[in-house]
């Protein structure tokens, strides 16, 4: 007579511990996955810091072997900022007249050169870069000793000009200075020839260069002293 009754209880009873532990299991595994995705976000952030000491360790490590291999004294300096217009290509670096930096000072990564110094505070500098309109550099072309001016365009590239339009010209030549400005040193690298346009009638040919150092992506560089400094 009472054993429906209290297998309906029983029942209700079993399937309610059975929903009670599969409740507290859910909330568990619940935990444990956030904690899982704590632990994971913070691997991630440790992998990215540690990626970027090992990227800023190579850089360092380059600029040092800059030091070594260069006969003048150099000054290492960060990137603090760049021109957020537009209208010039400069950047801002964290050394000043403090630190023995001086207008038109020469700026140079382990790839090769980048600018010259423009305005100099106590303890900023900001540097024109070599792809701006009013930058210019004396230039050899080292494999045919070709004498030009390499110009900025304004945009990421360079124009290697008064190149003679008989003069052996190849896609792939390293242009270098030619150390006549008294800024930079002879043989520095600015950039390989990418592209030339010559005819018969021209005069010079028309060189577009690309920059050997990276400049939109700069977070280092080295200011060179003259050797007597």
């Amino acid at each position: 007579m009472y054993a429906p009754p209290l297998r309906a209880v029983t029942f209700l009873f079993t399937g309610s511990k059975h929903l009670w532990n599969d409740y507290v299991f859910l909330q568990h595994v619940r935990r444990e996955n956030q904690q899982l995705r704590t632990s994971l976000d913070l691997l991630t952030e440790q992998n990215v810091q540690r990626k970027e000491l090992l990227l800023e360790n190579d850089r360092l490590r380059k600029l040092l072997l800059l030091k070594e291999r260069s006969s003048a004294k150099l000054i290492s300096a960060e990137v603090i900022g760049r021109d957020a217009i537009g209208w010039l290509k400069t950047i801002l670096i964290n050394k000043g007249e403090n630190d023995n930096v001086y207008k038109d000072q020469a700026v140079v990564t382990h790839q090769g050169i980048v600018g010259r110094c423009i305005e100099v505070a106590d303890t900023t500098s900001r540097v024109l870069l070599l792809t701006d309109i009013n930058s210019s550099v004396d230039a050899l072309v080292q494999r045919t000793r070709s004498r030009g001016i390499v110009e900025g365009t304004g945009s990421g590239m360079c124009e290697l000009k008064y190149i003679s339009g008989t003069d052996d010209l190849k896609i792939g030549d390293l242009v270098v200075t030619a150390g006549l400005c008294g800024i930079f040193q002879k043989g520095l690298s600015i950039g390989t020839v990418k592209n030339i346009k010559k005819s018969r009638n021209d005069l010079f040919q028309s060189v577009e260069l690309e920059p050997s150092s990276n400049l939109n992506k700069l977070e280092e560089v080295s200011l060179l002293l003259p050797a007597g400094d």
